[in-house]
């Protein structure tokens, strides 16, 4: 095997390890934020937010002013995802080097995740809400795009979801066995997303069983300092630094 073919089968992997990188530290976000009192929704799914825009202020009007904060923090999501995802556009093509074009894109995505547990402690969950969306926008904005996955879902699972069903379709009702392969990475990607939550579970789990964070911190966000290094918290640092260990390089395909 030559230099080259090795190369690119190490970009293949590389591409595939960051897809599923995303899908993973998405699906631990989203489990995390659905555990706190501070988020308590999904982060990625803009359906339902959008669906909360509508539903708060008419609870704010009609039954308690408190609904005023939560659409508040509805926006900050919305509005977060949809510039997450116009800044990736725009910078997409910012370096011609696509090494220093991953990392500037890793770490839009992957810092305003890793550091929420520590800049949480000193804002409102309007703020939270917004460099979540952010996040959630940048993961979709610049590793899609970047790596031509139009149909892979990375920040949260519908999409992924529904192409279990029309290649399982194809698969096996329409006797079209090269969908097969396809279906495969689909259920591989629902795997991964909620495998990021059963991470979180687990090292949450373990925070309470050995007494290093109790459920209270977790849930309410208590600003107790040895929250900061909890096994949750240090477990979303490490799955966000691994994946800038895979880096494809400057191998990787031109943007179109």
């Amino acid at each position: 095997m030559d230099n080259n073919s090795k190369a690119q089968k190490r970009a293949a992997f590389c591409t595939a390890f960051i897809t599923a990188s995303t899908i993973f530290i998405m699906g631990f976000v989203n489990g995390m934020a659905l555990h706190t009192y501070q988020l308590s929704a999904m982060v990625t799914a803009q359906s339902g937010n959008v669906i909360w825009m509508g539903l708060n202020p008419v609870f704010a009007l009609t039954q308690d002013s408190s609904y005023w904060a939560s659409f508040a923090s509805t926006l900050m999501l919305f509005f977060g995802f949809v510039f997450g995802c116009g800044f990736a556009v725009m910078t997409l093509a910012k370096f011609t080097n696509k090494l220093h074009q991953f990392f500037f894109n890793w770490a839009f995505f992957a810092l305003p995740v890793a550091l929420y547990p520590f800049y949480m402690q000193f804002i409102n969950s309007q703020f939270a809400f917004l460099m979540m969306g952010l996040s959630a926008g940048f993961g979709v904005g610049f590793f899609r795009r970047m790596y031509h996955l139009d149909q892979i879902n990375n920040a949260m699972a519908t999409g992924s979801v529904r192409f279990l069903g029309v290649h399982f379709a194809g698969a096996f009702l329409k006797k079209n066995k090269a969908e097969l392969f396809t279906l495969w990475i689909f259920v591989i990607c629902v795997l991964m997303f909620s495998l990021g939550a059963a991470l979180f579970a687990f090292a949450s789990h373990l925070d309470y069983s050995t007494g290093i964070v109790s459920e209270q911190v977790h849930r309410l966000f208590v600003r107790q300092d040895h929250a900061l290094f909890s096994i949750t918290h240090i477990t979303l640092l490490v799955i966000c630094v691994i994946p800038m260990f895979f880096a494809p390089g400057t191998i990787l395909k031109e943007n179109k």
